[in-house]
């Protein structure tokens, strides 16, 4: 499958622009263990204060890459995890026989940061939430540009979001956690633009998930100056080819 990127947004730790991760794709540029959330000053002050770290990271994100066409663009919001921390809590509240909160519970589901896209946005578009484990950064670009093809957008948004779990988690973890939200403004491949190719092999037999996100591998790939990558978990062979060479 062939598509053209035309936004890509990114933020972890202290990159945030372009620049940033052009120095990461390069080995100019470390990613820092810290978790800045985005200011988010366009959305106001009463909504913005119900938004957690992870669900302001995706909307920063979301919001910088759709640009104009945020209000009609369909989109694929993903995450393997989701907003865990929120979910972790509403957990131990069930555990300890406390009152569940119908907002928390809300704002905690997959699809919740995507409707809240939608709301700020007034955005009626088809959207749809992918949770696919360690290929989740992945198949959501494989089912955006499914549905890219099969429709007739001019454009879809894919948003993934991670954030580093809580820590009674880590141990079932075999990935470097990274707080991290990336939206991609996906078009169709033509053939005057450079465009990025994604080849997938089904049962690739790897005893163990591979240590870095996809996203990372996504944003030195898409970065940086190589013309392929291939990117191995423990169901799937993923190939990353380039059209042309980026300017």
């Amino acid at each position: 499958m062939e598509f053209r990127v035309k936004n890509c947004v990114a933020w972890a730790g202290e990159l945030t622009s372009d620049a940033d991760w052009r120095g990461f794709a390069n080995g100019e540029k470390m990613l820092a263990d810290v978790t800045l959330a985005p200011a988010l000053k366009q959305i106001p002050a009463m909504q913005r204060r119900r938004l957690s770290p992870f669900a302001k990271m995706a909307l920063h994100c979301a919001l910088e890459a759709s640009g104009d066409v945020a209000s009609s663009v369909p989109s694929v919001f993903s995450s393997r995890h989701g907003d865990l921390h929120k979910t972790s809590k509403l957990i131990a509240d069930v555990a300890d026989n406390a009152p569940l909160s119908p907002t928390q519970f809300g704002l905690s589901v997959h699809n919740a940061v995507g409707g809240q896209f939608s709301i700020y946005t007034k955005n009626k578009a088809p959207l749809t939430a992918i949770s696919a484990g360690e290929d989740t950064f992945l198949m959501a670009i494989a089912d955006a540009v499914c549905k890219l093809n099969s429709n007739d957008y001019g454009s879809i948004l894919v948003v993934y979001t991670e954030e580093v779990v809580p820590l009674k988690y880590e141990k079932y973890i075999q990935q470097r956690q990274v707080s991290i939200g990336i939206a991609l403004l996906l078009e169709k491949a033509q053939s005057s633009e450079p465009s990025i190719q994604l080849n997938v092999a089904a049962n690739a037999v790897n005893e163990y998930e591979n240590t870095t996100l996809q996203a990372l591998d996504f944003l030195t790939f898409y970065h940086g100056s190589q013309d392929q990558q291939t990117i191995s978990s423990k169901r799937h062979i993923w190939t990353l080819s380039k059209s042309q060479l980026r300017s």
